[in-house]
């Protein structure tokens, strides 16, 4: 009955056979930029027809996933945890492996460092057909000798269990090319989806002077705006220290910080202390970042390890220069000194002294700002980004060894199937 209700599927949806398939992500939360990838990549194919697994690990909020109505089946895997624990690791792997027995996956489609390492590992133990991984950052750039070498020993190692990487810039896929990851697999680009559309000409937020604390009768303070997920690899904290460096108390600027995450109190601790808090705010979530933006006169970002920022896209999106920590392939949407600065130095500290300058400099960042709401922005949109992922899987199946996977598999089922990316 199963096979029979599958099969009305195919013909429904113009699939021979709709795959089943499995998404890991270690964490699924409000704040990350690979958390809205990863879910907007599920939902597009379960739309399209596909059984959508998505298996998050321990921190990650499934009832705000779940509550979203959409056909996605999403599960917390409590063994898996964002540190590096060889207990928790091996119960993961454990438990993953029989989640994809269990579902009878076809493809397992892993996200981020650990869902990616121990996500490939189960994959392979339970001897599912496809492989892919999601490259969505760069684990082992700009990272302490040591570290470095333990990510690139790990991601060698699961190297050869994968079918096919999809980074998000072609940044990341020539850093893995000089680490020599994945030579003799496939690798594509697929960049990050998004509503361009919602930052182009948004209104400013109905609250914005209790936002920025000024008084009814008060001209908006020229602005900069960071969004991220509040956590050490962002630099949110060496940014506001230059940030304070370069400012003056009651001076008629602002620095909004949009986000939530585990440094939320740290940094509210810090701006205490370097008395900026008439000049820094701490916003949290929001459900309306394209207002941020809208309010914002720079948008930065300070941290070194990065796929591609959907954040520097959703700024030129709104029109306004980004100024940015040098990040790999950041020249795919930064034209430095044209609609945006990508800093020099490597410390957060330079992100914030830049970013101040450009706020003071009337020309120049009305030149910027000109430049910034020309930039083609098109390749992130949603469409886009679901055409080259459909291609993509296309390319998987086409594989000899993925082909003649899933042919043993089903023959052993008793099965005789024929799978295609519509």
């Amino acid at each position: 009955m199963m096979q029979r209700a599958r099969e009305n599927v195919a013909r429904s949806m113009r699939f021979e056979q709709p795959l089943v398939i499995a998404h890991v992500q270690t964490r699924m939360n409000r704040s990350g930029g690979a958390e809205e990838n990863t879910w907007a990549s599920c939902v597009h194919q379960a739309q399209s027809g596909h059984i959508v697994h998505l298996f998050c690990g321990r921190s990650s909020d499934v009832e705000e996933y779940t509550g979203r109505g959409t056909p996605v089946r999403v599960h917390l895997v409590e063994e898996m945890v964002r540190e590096v624990s060889a207990k928790s690791d091996i119960a993961a792997y454990r438990r993953l492996s029989a989640l994809f027995e269990e579902i009878r996956a076809d493809v397992v489609h892993t996200h981020t460092s650990k869902a990616g390492i121990v996500g490939r590992f189960a994959a392979s133990n339970a001897k599912v057909p496809a492989v892919i991984h999601g490259v969505h950052i760069l684990p082992f750039s700009n990272v302490g000798l040591a570290e470095k070498a333990i990510y690139l020993a790990a991601e060698h190692i699961a190297a050869p269990l994968t079918d096919h990487f999809i980074h998000v810039s072609h940044g990341t896929r020539d850093a893995y090319a000089l680490a020599r990851l994945g030579g003799n697999r496939l690798h594509s680009v697929v960049r990050s989806g998004m509503d361009v559309e919602r930052y182009q000409n948004a209104p400013w937020p109905e609250d914005w002077r209790g936002l920025i604390g000024v008084g009814p009768d008060a001209a908006k303070p020229r602005t900069i705006l960071m969004m991220a997920v509040l956590e050490a690899r962002k630099r949110q904290a060496e940014f506001i220290t230059g940030f304070a460096e370069v400012t003056r108390p009651g001076e008629d600027i602002r620095l909004l910080i949009a986000g939530d995450g585990p440094e939320r109190e740290t940094l509210a601790a810090l701006v205490e202390r370097l008395d900026v808090g008439d000049r820094v705010k701490l916003l949290g979530h929001r459900s309306d970042p394209e207002r941020l933006v809208a309010l914002a006169d720079v948008c930065a970002l300070a941290s070194l390890r990065e796929g591609l920022p959907r954040t520097i896209v959703q700024s030129l999106a709104g029109g306004k220069p980004a100024v940015v920590s040098p990040l790999r392939g950041i020249e795919e949407i930064i034209e430095s000194g044209v609609n945006g600065i990508v800093v020099r130095r490597t410390d957060a500290q330079s992100v914030a002294y830049e970013a101040v300058g450009l706020l003071r400099d009337d020309v120049r960042l009305a030149r910027m700002s000109h430049a910034a709401s020309c930039a083609p922005v098109e390749d992130w949109k949603f469409a886009a980004m679901f055409a080259q992922l459909d291609q993509a899987y296309r390319e998987t199946l086409a594989l000899p060894r993925v082909a003649e996977r899933l042919a043993a598999r089903d023959a052993a089922r008793g099965e005789q199937v024929v799978y295609r990316w519509a």
